[in-house]
């Protein structure tokens, strides 16, 4: 069934993967000893980090069609970032396709251990980017304490980054700046 995606829904599905792709390409600057260190009050490290934010993207979409965009890779073989970053713009990719045949009022099914629960697929969308920004903030601040500049990867940023999109008009204006 196609459907007519909510714009905005889209939009953050979008933000969602161009932040994965930042904050992946910020790492690059890490050694693999950074890469490998437990962020403390984190997940884990930044590869297990990352590896855990982009197989729960990939679970969220298996819970909602009952397949999951598969990697080019072993979980347990620790991916690179370069493999993380091509499995991200899949899983990004994996959206806006489900997107096109699924509304967010679709209801979703899950049963475990004799318990069901069932809710609608928006709540898994929010999930996403929800959980998504989470990891991101925690990846970002461990960079930005061993001194790798970080990228811009809030809404502003994003807006900036994509002006047409937002049809972005700057001039000068008496008053108060952006917060």
């Amino acid at each position: 069934m196609d459907t007519q995606p909510e714009p905005t829904l889209v939009e953050f599905i979008h933000y969602n993967t161009w932040a994965n792709q930042q904050v992946l390409a910020a790492c690059q600057a890490a050694s693999d000893s950074q890469l490998a260190a437990k962020i403390p009050g984190a997940y884990g490290s930044i590869r297990e980090t990352f590896g855990h934010m982009l197989w729960a993207e990939a679970e969220y979409i298996r819970r909602i069609t009952g397949a999951p965009p598969q990697p080019p890779f072993q979980w347990e073989a620790g991916p690179s970032l370069a493999e993380l970053s091509a499995f991200a713009a899949q899983v990004g990719q994996a959206y806006l396709d489900l997107l096109q045949r699924v509304p967010p009022t679709q209801m979703v099914h899950e049963e475990e251990n004799g318990q069901f629960l069932d809710y609608q697929a928006r709540q898994l969308f929010m999930q996403v980017i929800n959980h998504g920004i989470e990891h991101r903030t925690n990846v970002t601040t461990f960079l930005n304490s061993l001194g790798i500049p970080v990228p811009e990867i809030d809404g502003w940023g994003y807006m900036f980054k994509h002006r047409e999109w937002f049809a972005v008009q700057e001039g000068n204006v008496a008053g108060p700046g952006l917060s």
